[in-house]
């Protein structure tokens, strides 16, 4: 689904991403964790096609990236909502664009909008602004809004870094449940190391700036995933190579 070849990435005199090579399955969950200033989040950038490379090349779907693609779905780190809008017509905002732009009925989305606000835990302020809802919330709503566009490709820029510890937990095997059974890829960018092993399939743990991919953890721990998994050897030595890549060994023994 997605492919990355020998991508590079500069900003003026700083380099973000030197020589990244990445391939991501259709269906697959891939956790991307590093230092800040690594790239991470400038290689969610490059696959959404909102930059372009400085060298190398970005594949979706067999076709090369150089524009954002209706297919292609992002959550920011900050809910980016549309101030003058209500919950569910932010929620269902970019489909309207496009269905209209195409002369087709909207049909079930509200609908479905509405349901994808219920699991969020959102019901009931379905017709609040913005302005009246807590960060975490508005986080939620712009989750609702990536889901609704039922993607192929779903970028994730630390989504849940917002919201309180129990709505993160809650938010993460929702989000498991949702991408379960369905072909979409998601790539999830992430600070915190058992948040990353528990959702992915495999975690791309990434060096200091200019950002290369260090090492590739598969995880290994059985589908559906629960948060009683955190216990067991498998996640233990998981989430203890991953934080001796990237702190270099200094807390290795305290994973």
């Amino acid at each position: 689904m997605i492919r990355l070849d020998r991508v590079s990435k500069s900003f003026g005199s700083v380099e973000a991403l030197q020589d990244v090579s990445l391939t991501v399955a259709a269906g697959e969950f891939v956790a991307i964790v590093g230092a800040s200033g690594c790239g991470k989040s400038t290689l969610l950038r490059l696959v959404a096609g909102l930059v372009p490379t400085t060298a190398g090349r970005v594949v979706l779907g067999g076709t090369a990236v150089t524009e954002p693609r209706a297919d292609t779905a992002m959550v920011f780190q900050a809910a980016t909502l549309l101030p003058w809008a209500d919950v569910l017509r932010n929620v269902t905002f970019p489909l309207r664009l496009m269905r209209k732009a195409k002369g087709k009925m909207l049909g079930d989305t509200e609908a479905r909008a509405r349901a994808l606000l219920a699991t969020a835990g959102l019901a009931g302020f379905e017709h609040r602004l913005p302005r009246e809802l807590s960060g975490g919330m508005q986080q939620r709503v712009a989750i609702c809004r990536a889901l609704l566009q039922d993607p192929r490709v779903l970028l994730m820029d630390e989504p849940f870094g917002a919201l309180d510890a129990l709505t993160r937990e809650e938010m993460s095997l929702e989000l498991l449940r949702i991408w379960q059974g369905r072909e979409m890829a998601v790539v999830f960018v992430t600070h915190s190391i058992p948040e990353a092993v528990l959702l992915a399939d495999r975690v791309v743990v990434m060096s200091p700036r200019p950002g290369r991919i260090a090492e590739i953890i598969e995880v290994g721990l059985p589908r559906p995933r629960s948060f009683e998994q955190e216990g067991s050897p498998a996640f233990q030595r998981a989430a203890q190579r991953i934080r001796a890549l990237i702190y270099g060994g200094r807390v290795a023994h305290a994973a």
